[in-house]
């Protein structure tokens, strides 16, 4: 299988990264294109055998499936430009939330889908989101499905439920790592110790909590119940903390539903991308 990238930004070279490194690296061709011709280069300096393409055209002809890795202000441009070299059985996928994915089926002649990656994907590992077209059958779906799972878990969603969705999936990841960097400067300025062991404690128990998460079966109320004994310090820490956690995520999510609502409309997901038919 070839897949292709248009851009390889932060999150086009990211999933690159990721496909490289998965179990499907032997059963596919990585192929990509940026405007940034260093980009491109360092790429393949890292990663021998990404095929580079001079254009977004000539990666498309290349691929099977195609990833739209572009700011939502190209999209439009971008898709225009690449329409005479798109054929049926493409595979064409944004991961922009901005690009709606009847948008795409307006003017795409082949199957269409949406997802919205993390940067767990890193690791191998975390959400990608998946929104599938609507000429796309059952099995097509599962064969997309089956591809992104090598570099994540792919979960389904609606697309008027992407907002929040990535708030907790991609945008996430960023929240927490905020909330445990407090913690962690907290304990150098509460209890003296050394930065660099506070930073390692909290590392090593946010990835024991996630094993027992997604290894152990636990449940947050789980994990809750086994550590605080009534009365004892980690219950009274847990009062500290509950008055405000809950209004401060309804604040965060609220934030971020208000951000992209004024930057891109008050149609659900984000905007709506204009689009023109390409003419000879």
């Amino acid at each position: 299988m070839r897949i292709g990238f248009i851009g390889t930004g932060s999150m086009g070279s990211m999933l690159i990264r990721a496909f490289v490194q998965s179990t499907l690296s032997s059963e596919i061709q990585v192929v990509a294109c940026n405007r940034s011709p260093e980009k491109l280069a360092q790429l393949q300096t890292r990663y021998p055998h990404l095929q580079v393409c001079a254009t977004a055209e000539e990666t498309v002809s290349a691929s099977d499936v195609v990833f739209l890795c572009v700011k939502p202000g190209d999209a439009p441009a971008v898709i225009n430009g690449v329409l005479p070299s798109i054929r049926e059985d493409h595979y064409f996928v944004s991961i922009n939330s901005a690009v709606l994915l009847e948008d795409m089926e307006a003017v795409l002649p082949c199957r269409v889908a949406k997802v919205i990656p993390s940067i767990t994907q890193v690791a191998l590992s975390g959400v990608t989101l998946v929104m599938h077209g609507s000429r796309t059958t059952l099995q097509e779906r599962h064969e997309l499905e089956s591809l992104l799972d090598a570099i994540s878990k792919p979960v389904v969603v609606e697309e008027a439920d992407l907002r929040v969705c990535s708030d907790l999936s991609s945008c996430g990841p960023a929240f927490l790592a905020v909330l445990l960097q407090e913690f962690a400067m907290a304990a150098v300025r509460q209890g003296g110790i050394p930065r660099d062991l506070a930073d390692a404690l909290v590392k090593e128990m946010t990835l024991g909590l996630g094993k027992l998460l997604a290894e152990e079966g636990f449940e947050f109320s789980d994990v809750i119940r086994r550590v605080s004994v009534p009365g004892g310090i980690t219950a009274e820490g847990i009062k500290v903390l509950q008055p405000s956690m809950s209004g401060i995520f309804d604040q965060l999510l609220a934030t971020t539903r208000s951000i992209a609502h004024s930057k891109h409309g008050a149609k659900t997901p984000v905007m709506k991308v204009e689009l023109t038919e390409y003419e000879d």
